[in-house]
């Protein structure tokens, strides 16, 4: 039986865990040195956001 989340019902912990990683990864991938200022800025503050709001804190 999977475990839900409380602030992201029907969401087993383990995908929220798997998402956040993903984010996380997102975030690393946005210290290459060619993307551009602007888009690594609007990168990181939009994954920022995301977990966030997943995490419960938005």
């Amino acid at each position: 039986m999977a475990i839900h989340c409380h602030n992201t019902p029907g969401l087993p912990d383990a995908s929220l865990h798997i998402i956040r990683d993903m984010i996380l990864l997102a975030l690393d991938a946005t210290e290459n040195p060619a993307m551009t200022e602007r888009n690594r800025i609007e990168a990181r503050a939009t994954l920022a956001e995301a977990l966030d709001a997943m995490e419960g804190r938005a």
